[in-house]
């Protein structure tokens, strides 16, 4: 190899050894920006985070406050989906569901005396219906009986089956007219509805006994109740 050879050679690896270390630097530059707005945009998203729960907290008390249990309840729930883990969101939850089921009353007296009555009060299959009551009625019965007892073949007026003599209990008509099957309410209970319809009442007698005394009854739960009973109790 000529000398003039072996020095251009020399020459061109110097001048590209620093264009090779420049474009590392580069590189290594670029990358320590990139973990930089990286860091910036997760605190950001933090930030977002702990703003959105909080505006949402706060908007959920407000609805609870003017006593739209439903709309807090909704804001909520949404709270959940960015937090599952909040238990407090989780307790609020169940607290305002309770609240509203509790809202939703409905009272009346059953007089022993009378056959089916309504209880103004509407449900939906599967929603839960809760009944407390309390009162006591004296029952007369004077009715000539065979070896196969006391008739049970119509449900509007003979005795229930499957509900305790003298004992409370519902039933629920829907739009067509079809009613489910008597039900005992007893002195308190809790149910599921076994269709949609209205709810009537009245205690399990012989349909000759003679009946005296009434009845307290209090129905709350996911229930409708016409808009005028229940602002008249607030």
């Amino acid at each position: 190899m000529s000398v003039a050879l072996l020095v251009a050679t020399t020459v061109l690896m110097l001048d590209t050894t620093p264009a090779f270390s420049q474009k590392s630097g580069s590189s290594s530059k670029s990358n320590r920006n990139n973990a930089a707005n990286v860091t910036i945009l997760d605190q950001q998203a933090e930030q977002a985070h702990k703003a959105f729960l909080e505006t949402s907290a706060d908007l959920a008390r407000e609805y609870e406050d003017l006593g739209e249990l439903e709309k807090a309840k909704g804001i909520l729930e949404q709270m959940l989906k960015l937090a599952p883990d909040l238990k407090q969101v989780k307790d609020k939850i169940d607290s305002l569901e309770e609240a509203r089921i509790a809202g939703n009353e409905a009272i009346l007296e059953v007089d022993a005396s009378q056959s089916w009555m309504p209880a103004n009060v509407a449900v939906v299959k599967g929603n839960t219906i809760r009944f407390e009551s309390n009162g006591e009625f004296r029952m007369l019965v004077n009715q000539t009986v065979g070896p196969d007892g006391v008739a049970s073949k119509d449900v509007k007026t003979d005795l229930a089956t499957g509900v305790p003599l003298g004992a409370l209990m519902g039933l629920i008509v829907d739009a067509k007219g079809k009613s489910s099957d008597p039900f005992s309410i007893g002195k308190t209970g809790e149910m599921k509805a076994p269709q949609d319809g209205q709810l009537f009442v009245r205690v399990n007698v012989p349909p000759q006994s003679k009946c005296i005394g009434k009845i307290k009854l209090r129905i709350t739960g996911d229930i409708v109740v016409p808009k005028s009973e229940t602002s008249s109790r607030r």
